[in-house]
């Protein structure tokens, strides 16, 4: 996957925060589904794969970078909470990109890793969400660019020595 399909379904300028993360939430979820039904086809499970890693660290980063700390008032709890489940992650995207690397099966990690996504949305769209939107109606545009806005930083940062995406 290139950076540029990183970007795929960008949201329009003045989306809300929330709606950004829950488009970027449902990417995953089909990227989930392709790896599923490429079962047979280890090049093609390999790809998603490394497509699903890259989705999951772009919306890691941003999370991390910008939303949480920017929401950390509405729920005090929410935000060390939500880290923990990021590292769960971002452990099990080490172990799907390793894998994947050595040219190893994939299913059971991505079925791991695809469990702990799914818990972590459940728990996000469902608590903290609600939350937000009731709380910060007004900023969450503002907050959606800036989002939109760390995610093109984090796409472009390799540009300078690897050229645009093709």
């Amino acid at each position: 996957m290139d950076l540029d399909t990183a970007l795929t379904g960008k949201p329009a300028e003045g989306t809300s925060a929330t709606d950004i993360l829950r488009a970027d939430h449902r990417e995953v979820q089909r990227l989930f589904s392709q790896f599923r039904s490429a079962a047979g086809d280890a090049h093609a499970q390999r790809v998603t794969a490394q497509a699903i890693c890259l989705q999951v660290e772009l919306h890691d980063a941003i999370e991390r970078d910008v939303f949480y700390p920017a929401i950390a008032d509405v729920d005090a709890a929410w935000t060390p909470h939500a880290l923990e489940a990021h590292d769960r992650i971002a452990n099990a995207v080490e172990r799907v990109r390793t894998r994947a690397d050595a040219g190893a099966a994939l299913e059971e990690p991505v079925a791991k890793l695809e469990g702990l996504i799914e818990e972590h949305v459940r728990e996000e769209e469902n608590r903290i969400f609600p939350k937000v939107e009731t709380q910060r109606t007004g900023s969450l545009r503002e907050l959606g660019r800036a989002l939109i806005e760390r995610k093109e930083e984090l796409t472009r940062s390799t540009e300078s020595f690897e050229g645009p995406a093709t």
